[in-house]
Order: structure tokens, then C-alpha cells, then sequence
């Protein structure tokens, strides 16, 4: 009796160790495996945007799992009589199996197009910019150019001299972000006696250091362009202030966005630009603002890559130009990634059929 007391017990002890470790594996495997799945999309749609061809995401919603598990016990031993056989022996086993299906919905419609293709607002950038993201980084992603009050920068590479302007202005706006001389926030006026929140700016100086008047022409000012439109205001007198900067930040869509990139792999490649003489020193300044490689090899050490009309496209875990270079690349993909994430539509709410792959 007691040693089936305690065969019993072992084999409880036994299942309970098998599960919590089977179910632990599988939900970090689960979890990896939807990041990769995301981040290779994401890689492949640049790729197709190289070549101008049609953008498609296709996102896994749900993913539900079933696990067995069993627990097998023996006890064995030898007739009475027969030489050694007072001899017992115990035998214990155990399985795991998972029978995962995997339900993704193809993301398509009129509400995800306007999302893909209507351009961030000034409300993105403000959050994006307070998780501590480089603004050179940022705005050289996010941004289609700069509108000045004479001209307007175009932040794409075959308008040379207005691409050099506009690298110039980022440069130093991120020179003002490392200095801690660089303010982005909402406006706080007083408008018939009651307190208002307006539009998003950025400048050299603390908005409360303004009185209410000129907050509200600063409002005045932003509320003449859209919502993808930031208001920049960098004055003389200020830190950073003899390289003055007065308009607005044009924002792009996030299709606009991949097609820079993808562009940018051979068609219209970015080039080196130095800072401004006005501008302090800058630490980091890669010609490219995200570094795809394009090769007709596999890659042998790559953070994550696609094959696309029998090429690799990649981004390289180590370059040769440096972990600087290498740092300031993984962050622009990372700040890619998030961007898709604000761009694409809550699947729940997709009126697409899904599609179960049961394994």
C-alpha cells in the first residue's frame, strides 16, 4: 500500500513539473515566432516598395493552443520462486503535446488604406518624441520636409540642395535635443476666460516663459496648416538661436514612409551631408537614415532578412561603419516597427474573412 502511495504521489509530482515547463517554452516560441512574422513583413514590404510594387500586411490575431499532457507509471517484478525474484522495479513517464492553430486575417479595406495612407499627426510625433527617440532619427523618417517661410525643404534625395538643407536643420534640431535646449509640447493659453490646449510646437525656448498673447499667436500660426503639419520655432537670442528655423515639419503617411526606404536602396539613395558650421558637434550622422543591404547571397549574421526576387534584403548585426552607426540603425527600424503598429488598423475591427492554420 505504501508503495503505491507513493508511486501515486510521484507521478503527480512528475506531471506538475512536465506542464508549467512545456507551457512556458511554448508561449515564448509563440511569442518570438509572431514578432519575426511582423518584423520579416515589414522587411519584405520595403522590398516591394524597391521594386513599386503593391504594399500587403497580413496580421496573426489569435492563437490557440492545446496541450496534452500524460503521465505514465509501472510497477513491475519477477514470480515468487525464481531466482531474484524479490526484485521490483518502477517505471515513470511522461509526454507533452501542443496542437497550436493559428488564425491571421489578411489586412485590407477602406479604413486601412486611409490609415496607410494619410500622413502622421503632430499628436504621434509628440509621443514618439517622449519616449526619448533622437529627433535626427525621427524626423529624417517621418518627415516629407520642411515648409519654411521662403522655402520649402524637401527631405528626398534627388532635390539635392533642399535634402542638404533639411539634414542640416534635423542635425542641429538633434544637437539641441542632446544639449537639452530642445522643448516640444502642447500650447496652454487663456482664451475668454477659460484655459485651452492647442497644437504641438517645438522650440529653443520653455513655452511658459511666454506670455499669453504670444502663446495664442503661436496658435494662431500652427492652426493655419493641418494636423500633419508641426510647428517649428527656433529664435535667435535662444540656445542654437544663430541658426534660426521658423515653419513647419511636414509629416508623411506611413506607406510614404516605406517607399523612402525602399527607394533608398537604389533608386534615390541618400547621401553624406555635413552639419552646419552653426551646429555643435554631432556624434552620429549616417548617410542613410535605415540601412536595408541588398545582396544575391544569404546573409550570414543578420538581425532580420527577406528574400525578394532572388535577393536578400537585410540589416546587418554588425557593420563596418561602426556600433554607433549599427545603434542608431536598429533604433530606426525598431521606430519603424512602432510606427507600423500606429498605422495598422486594431485587427478586431478588420471586415476581413480570417484564415485558421491548425498545425
Amino acid at each position: 500500500m505504501l508503495l503505491w502511495c507513493t508511486l501515486w504521489c510521484m507521478s503527480l509530482f512528475w506531471s506538475g513539473c512536465v506542464s508549467p515547463v512545456a507551457m512556458h517554452r511554448a508561449v515564448l516560441e509563440y511569442d518570438w515566432t509572431v514578432n519575426r512574422i511582423e518584423t520579416e513583413l515589414l522587411l519584405l514590404n520595403i522590398a516591394r516598395t524597391r521594386y513599386h510594387e503593391p504594399i500587403h500586411f497580413t496580421a496573426v490575431s489569435n492563437i490557440a493552443a492545446t496541450f496534452d499532457f500524460r503521465v505514465n507509471t509501472g510497477l513491475a517484478g519477477l514470480l515468487a520462486g525464481v531466482p531474484g525474484s524479490d526484485s521490483l522495479s518502477l517505471t515513470l513517464g511522461s509526454s507533452a503535446a501542443e496542437n497550436p492553430t493559428v488564425t491571421i486575417i489578411p489586412i485590407q479595406g477602406r479604413e486601412f488604406a486611409e490609415r496607410l495612407l494619410t500622413p502622421i499627426t503632430e499628436k504621434t510625433v509628440f509621443f514618439l518624441a517622449q519616449q526619448g527617440i533622437d529627433p535626427a532619427i525621427l524626423f529624417r523618417l517621418v518627415s516629407r520636409g520642411i515648409n519654411m517661410e521662403s522655402e520649402v525643404l524637401s527631405n528626398k534625395p534627388h532635390r539635392q540642395e533642399e535634402y542638404r538643407k533639411f539634414r542640416q536643420r534635423v542635425m542641429h534640431l538633434s544637437w539641441l535635443y542632446f544639449k537639452r535646449k530642445l522643448f516640444i509640447g502642447a500650447l496652454h493659453f487663456i482664451d475668454e476666460g477659460h484655459r485651452e490646449t492647442g497644437r504641438i510646437v517645438m522650440t529653443n525656448y520653455d513655452l511658459n516663459t511666454l506670455s499669453n498673447d504670444e502663446r495664442q499667436m503661436l496658435q494662431r500660426r500652427a492652426e493655419r496648416f493641418p494636423q500633419h503639419h508641426l510647428l517649428v520655432d527656433i529664435r535667435p537670442g535662444h540656445p542654437g538661436g544663430e541658426f534660426p528655423m521658423s515653419g513647419q515639419i511636414i509629416l508623411r503617411s506611413f506607406k510614404a514612409i516605406l517607399e523612402f526606404i525602399g527607394l533608398g536602396i537604389a533608386e534615390e539613395p541618400e547621401f553624406h551631408v555635413d552639419p552646419d558650421p552653426r551646429t555643435g558637434p554631432v556624434t552620429v550622422n549616417p548617410a542613410k537614415t535605415l540601412t536595408i543591404l541588398e545582396s544575391s547571397t544569404q546573409p550570414e549574421e543578420a538581425i532580420i532578412s527577406v528574400r525578394k526576387r532572388g535577393l536578400s534584403y537585410y540589416i546587418d548585426q554588425e557593420s563596418t561603419e561602426g556600433a554607433s552607426v549599427d545603434r542608431w540603425n536598429h533604433e530606426a527600424f525598431d521606430l519603424l516597427y512602432q510606427l507600423y503598429h500606429i498605422a495598422v488598423t486594431d485587427v478586431s475591427q478588420i471586415p476581413s474573412l480570417p484564415i485558421a492554420i491548425s498545425k
